[in-house]
């Protein structure tokens, strides 16, 4: 009897240390459990083993319900299914965050008898686990009625805080991972707005480039076509010719306009023409273009003209305005070959979806829409560069849409292009609400001529061609004319007694620039009449109340101009 307790002993002891050696494996492996999957798994595969139990069964909190996610026992008990946790063992666990030992599960009030009537259970242990609010729970059976023995259960809550720090940590380390993505998240979309700002940097840089030499290049070219003006000017002003150097002069003359109007696309594209901003109804404007885009559109594109009701007046200039809505039609059309449908359309502005680079106040939104080809993102990205062109050689100088840009950037406001190839094209032009009202446009009527009254000019220009080609129309307006290099060699014959009833100057030269003499001229000889000459390089930087004249010219503006100026000079 002896040996056979001493064999019980030992057999006993083996069956606990045993135990306990599947429990410190089970925690081990718990420590290096990254996610509720691993940890379930482990639970499963030694929570009956360390019990000394009949079954298993692990529990996870799913809203109000208990879903049995996995379990090990000598027969089948609920895997897959969900409870209600306010009736369930294992809810009351997770709730009161305290394990249920139930020596007789039939005997209990609080066992939903029918849920165990159909199993081998007849005792259990329910632990919690997690904390501070336990999300799961782990229960061990036994198929007879019984006290579990305190050495289960202190195994069984063992394991239980063993698996709650694994789950702790598996929540920390999903935490840190979805920081991590979010930080990788952030790093990218911070870098992809970087690397937006450099490239919006990088072309504003060379959009500024290139306008500093536009307006240099747009400069020196008024001042070459300031003498072929004139001169072909005064010749058809002039004698009689035959009518084959008639038309030779008149073709000359015709390649001289369209020269002109070349620039001044190119200093509205480099935000340097001189602009006389006023508040412009656009009923009033589109609607007086309305037979002019009809007839440029043609007959295989149809017009549709779409005006909000009391919109206010925007800032602008009515002329320019004109040529950048004829220019976009004109695109429009030449984007619809087959023919299709032109919408302008012009509304207030909300400030949801406004482009950023606009300032804070109203704003107006034109809308030029084409129902044509369409633009690809490469094409779209390039398409207010001045000179770029997707027509054939000789179709368009590619000016008309950077002429839009920059005349909307120089009123205050800004164009944006919404396009995608074969879903036609909207041009959109924000521009400031104006603090005025609109005025009734003037009557368009050209320079005439003032009557030949004489005097002497003095003109002051240092460039060669433009001083002789201005002196000989002044001539031929009846002047008599001194003419200066530069403004100093202009004050020093002032100085010395010159006496002229105007001076005609230039705006850009070397030394003091037009603006400053003028007001230099001023403060000494108020009495005196000063025209500005300017080939639109720095005009937007003279006074509004100082004549000035663009270049180039034909006789009849310089003879208004010279008017404007005494006339002023009188008052």
């Amino acid at each position: 009897m002896r040996s056979s307790g001493v064999d019980d002993d030992s057999s006993a002891g083996d069956c606990l240390a045993g135990r306990w050696s599947l429990l410190a494996s089970a925690i081990e492996r718990l420590g290096g459990a990254r996610t509720l999957e691993e940890i379930t798994s482990i639970l499963r595969g030694s929570a009956r083993g360390i019990a000394g139990a009949d079954g298993i069964a692990i529990v996870l909190r799913d809203g109000d319900l208990c879903h049995y996610v996995a379990e090990d026992a000598m027969a089948p008990l609920w895997s897959g299914q969900r409870f209600p946790a306010e009736t369930c063992i294992s809810g009351m666990a997770m709730r009161d965050r305290q394990p249920i030992v139930i020596p007789d599960v039939m005997a209990d009030p609080r066992v939903p008898h029918a849920a165990y009537a159909v199993t081998f259970v007849r005792s259990m242990a329910m632990m919690p686990i997690g904390t501070p609010d336990p999300v799961a729970a782990m229960g061990a059976y036994w198929a007879e009625a019984r006290q579990p023995d305190e050495t289960a259960v202190t195994l069984l809550h063992t394991l239980g805080r063993a698996a709650t720090t694994a789950l702790e940590n598996a929540r920390l380390l999903d935490a840190l991972g979805a920081l991590n993505r979010a930080l990788d998240a952030r790093v990218a979309d911070r870098t992809a707005e970087l690397e937006q700002a450099r490239d919006m940097i990088r072309q504003s840089q060379k959009m500024e480039t290139i306008g500093q030499l536009t307006g240099n290049v747009a400069h020196d070219f008024n001042n070459l076509l300031t003498p072929i003006v004139g001169s072909l000017d005064l010749i058809l002003s002039g004698m009689p010719l035959d009518e084959r150097v008639l038309r030779t002069v008149r073709v000359a003359m015709d390649a001289a306009d369209r020269a002109r109007l070349l620039v001044d696309r190119l200093l509205a594209f480099a935000r340097r023409q001189p602009l006389a901003p006023s508040p412009v109804d656009l009923r009033v404007l589109i609607e007086s273009m309305r037979d002019l885009l009809i007839t440029s559109l043609g007959v295989r594109v149809a017009l549709t003209i779409d005006i909000e009701a009391e919109l206010p007046a925007v800032r602008g200039d009515r002329h320019q305005l004109e040529m950048a809505l004829l220019n976009l039609a004109v695109n429009a059309r030449d984007a619809m070959p087959d023919g299709g449908v032109l919408s302008i359309s012009a509304r207030r502005a909300p400030a949801a979806g406004r482009p950023s680079d606009l300032a804070e106040g109203d704003y107006v939104r034109i809308a030029v829409t084409d129902s044509g080809r369409g633009m690809d993102e490469a094409t779209r990205a390039r398409a207010t560069e001045p000179f770029f062109s997707t027509k054939e050689a000789g179709h368009g100088t590619g000016l008309g849409l950077s002429m839009a840009h920059g005349l909307a950037g120089q009123l205050g406001g800004t164009l944006r292009i919404d396009s995608a190839p074969g879903l036609g094209t909207t041009i959109g032009i924000w521009l400031p609400v104006a603090t005025g009202a609109a005025k009734a446009p003037p009557p368009r009527e050209a320079p005439r001529l003032v009557g030949k009254e004489g005097g002497l000019v003095l003109v002051i220009d240092d460039e060669p061609r433009v001083r002789s080609a201005t002196a000989e129309m002044l001539g031929s307006l009846g002047y008599d004319v001194v003419q200066a290099s530069n403004e100093r060699e202009g004050l020093d014959l002032l100085d010395h007694g010159l006496d002229p009833v105007v001076v005609i100057t230039d705006h850009i030269m070397p030394g003091m620039t037009g603006a400053e003499l003028a007001l230099h001229l001023r403060a000494t000889r108020p009495a005196l009449a000063v025209l500005i000459m300017s080939g639109y390089q720095g005009i937007d930087l003279l006074a509004p109340d100082i004549p000035r004249l663009a270049k180039p010219f034909r006789h009849k503006y310089l003879s208004a101009g010279i008017a404007a100026a005494r006339e002023l000079a009188a008052a």
